[in-house]
């Protein structure tokens, strides 16, 4: 095993997580160090009045306290490789075989979301922008950036498909970005204490995201970092044969309302009414989110050079007219 590579993670990580309705976006920023101490967490959630978010089920904000975030993923979070064909099921990565542990080798979150309007109540991950942006900027919609590291090469490696053009000599210099390794997941769960929610499995959404865009650097591929391994180590590595499904783009919608999707391809979830009604005697309608952020051991782009890398992750989640 390669000792540099199996203690995997990334130096500080800021996560930003919005969610936009009715022209209404929730940020929340916290931020993650290489030591297992969450070393800084600032956070600011704001949302409309047709939207509350719960870590809990029971306690709903319309801004989510800081101490709650914190508790939930603790103090021990130290991104390694990891790799998951579902986005549900985690083990590690090529380099960390065996068990991995959610908010410690990779990022786990659920989010409970409700509203009263009946008419909106699907909900999209929306607004791609990674490749519009760089790490300074700060933008509206969904993106996953990251500062880049210069890093030097001391073995000769091929680092993308085209054997001729590709090739990295022994000191040459390249910018190489943690970013291009994420992955996330959404899994919609089903609401087990409310008895309208009677889907099957089947009925969930449930997808992997890789907001980099770039299925051609994405999972199990020979070159880049694991041709760099080959180099480094003398060692081979079994490149998987199953490859997980990975979505690349979101969801547009149409230009005369921008509330009715062109597909369902980044739909995350669906409220389903309830029982419970706020104040004004109106039916709360409830769903379960858990996303699941990791680096994907598989990628091409996992190198042991974005170890000291700054990433910055920000979720645009959109309610739109409920499928028929």
């Amino acid at each position: 095993m390669i000792k540099f590579l199996r203690k995997f993670n990334l130096s500080i990580i800021s996560l930003v997580f919005s969610v936009a309705i009715l022209g209404t976006v929730t940020y929340a920023w916290f931020s993650f160090a290489t030591s297992n101490v969450l070393d800084n967490l600032s956070l600011n959630i704001t949302t409309g009045d047709h939207l509350e978010i719960s870590l809990d089920g029971e306690n709903y904000y319309k801004k989510l306290p800081a101490s709650l975030i914190w508790d939930t993923i603790g103090t021990e979070l130290i991104l390694k490789d990891v790799t998951s064909l579902d986005g549900k099921n985690f083990s590690g990565g090529p380099l960390n075989a065996g068990p991995v542990r959610a908010n410690q080798d990779y990022i786990s979150l659920r989010f409970w979301f409700r509203t009263t309007d009946a008419g909106k109540r699907d909900v999209y991950l929306v607004d791609n922008v990674s490749n519009d942006i760089v790490y300074e900027d700060v933008a509206d919609g969904t993106y996953v950036v990251s500062r880049g590291i210069n890093w030097r090469a001391d073995n000769t490696f091929q680092n993308g498909p085209d054997p001729l053009t590709d090739i990295v000599r022994p000191g040459q210099r390249g910018i190489y970005y943690g970013a291009e390794a994420i992955r996330i997941s959404f899994v919609e769960v089903k609401d087990e204490a409310n008895p309208f929610d009677r889907r099957g499995e089947d009925e969930l959404s449930s997808f992997i995201f890789d907001p980099s865009g770039n299925p051609e650097r994405g999972y199990g591929k020979p070159y880049g970092a694991f041709a760099y391994f080959r180099a480094k180590r003398k060692e081979n590595i079994t490149i998987p044969e199953v490859v997980p499904e990975v979505r690349y783009e979101l969801t547009e919608f149409s230009p005369t309302n921008h509330y009715v999707p062109l597909s369902y391809d980044s739909k995350v979830m669906t409220l389903i009414e309830t029982v419970d009604k706020n104040d004004a005697g109106k039916t709360y309608y409830r769903g379960i989110l858990t996303v699941n952020i990791w680096l994907e051991g598989w990628d091409a782009d996992c190198f042991a050079s974005i170890i000291r890398d700054s990433i910055k992750i920000q979720l645009k989640f959109k309610l739109t007219m409920s499928k028929k």
